[in-house]
């Protein structure tokens, strides 16, 4: 993303620049946001405008934690949107203290604008607003580059990925659908191939997936039950998500309209008590890979909650399941046989205390894809 404006010619005189001002979104801008959105990603078309302007007025004007003092911000010219910037405010804990995060989504500039200041102008408004931390989990290398220029930070460990094959043969040959041209056809002819060597691989090792002895049970998660037993389940994080049984309901209600993953399943872990120890959100889709939102689990308890989401995936049909690097479960993550990657978006923070931007760098931060951007469905459902 170049951020040094070009000035358009024409004979040998310079054509005015667009008069351009920052400023706060407003309701009435959403018909033009929603006209920016369509120049910007014309691949990801919802289906109308009206459908596209609804999601917008729901998250960033009726989520609930909106707050006057943290906007989202569009640029406007001649009465034209060219820019936007969302945020959406969500509440966490540092070290028991409430904090104000600001959650930037859906960062976009009008393709016939990106060479002007625009993005750098739009960053520097949401960066200058009164939260604590400012953080964005679904940013490409333009992003990347902008926000550490601006005076952020890109915390390698939360921009990590683990993934886990379940169906190996056919996760293979996913990856070599994704070459496209000869290798997408050839892995298309092997497929049934696949579905015969997992099927083998599955009856030569076939309790490698089951959860384990009777210690733990999953059963559908109650939101209420999950949103009071947060503090327990993250005490030993020094920051953490904050929110009521209301606003977890909110998420978990807003997060199962995404549906591009497959659908969303939910399930809570019972030790053999009956006592919670831990729950599990993804996306399942029968012969892909399922899509970790959030696995959270009491102290001791993590390596049976993840073993009963793998459990459920491969029930589901997944061919893997992919989710977030939590740095403080590395072990168990490696005990369960996951890789990890960095690819995709990237996690964006910025924060004017030491001690937040501390916590990132030394994987001390409970930050889920919950808790960011990534279950936003802007970029379709």
């Amino acid at each position: 993303m170049l951020l040094a404006a070009k000035s358009r010619f024409s004979g040998s005189r310079i054509a005015p620049r667009p008069a351009n001002r920052i400023r706060e979104f407003v309701p009435d801008d959403i018909p033009g946001v929603v006209a920016l959105f369509e120049r910007v990603y014309p691949a990801h078309r919802w289906d109308s405008a009206e459908a596209c302007g609804q999601y917008l007025r729901e998250i960033l004007f009726g989520n609930p934690w909106r707050a006057a003092d943290l906007p989202s911000w569009v640029s406007e010219e001649n009465g034209r949107i060219a820019g936007f910037a969302g945020v959406v405010p969500r509440p966490m804990l540092f070290r028991g203290r409430l904090i104000r995060a600001a959650v930037g989504c859906l960062y976009m500039v009008d393709p016939d604008r990106r060479s002007s200041l625009i993005a750098l102008q739009l960053l520097r408004a949401a960066l200058a607003g009164p939260q604590d931390l400012f953080v964005a989990d679904g940013s490409n290398d333009d992003a990347r580059r902008l926000c550490i220029s601006a005076g952020g930070s890109a915390p390698l460990l939360y921009s990590l990925h683990w993934t886990r094959p379940l169906r190996p043969a056919q996760y293979a040959l996913s990856l070599v659908r994704g070459f496209g041209g000869p290798w997408s056809a050839a892995a298309r002819a092997l497929a049934p191939l696949g579905s015969v060597a997992d099927a083998v691989l599955s009856r030569v090792r076939p309790h490698r997936l089951q959860p384990g002895i009777g210690d733990f049970t999953d059963v559908a998660l109650d939101p209420a039950v999950a949103a009071a037993s947060l503090p327990e389940m993250l005490r030993a994080n020094a920051l953490r998500p904050a929110c009521d049984a209301a606003e977890f309901a909110w998420l978990l209600e807003q997060a199962a309209l995404k549906n591009r993953h497959g659908r969303f399943r939910g399930r809570a872990v019972l030790d053999a008590a009956g006592q919670l120890a831990g729950w599990f959100l993804y996306y399942a889709q029968p012969g892909s890979v399922a899509e970790v939102l959030q696995l959270v689990a009491r102290d001791g308890a993590y390596d049976g909650v993840l073993r009963h989401l793998l459990s459920d995936a491969h029930a589901q049909g997944a061919t893997a399941v992919r989710g977030r690097f939590d740095p403080a479960h590395a072990q168990e993550l490696s005990d369960r046989h996951c890789w990890l990657r960095r690819e995709g978006p990237w996690t964006l923070i910025h924060s004017r205390d030491a001690e937040i931007i501390s916590a990132f760098e030394r994987g001390d931060a409970e930050f889920s894809r919950l808790d960011g951007e990534w279950w936003l469905r802007f970029l379709g459902g």
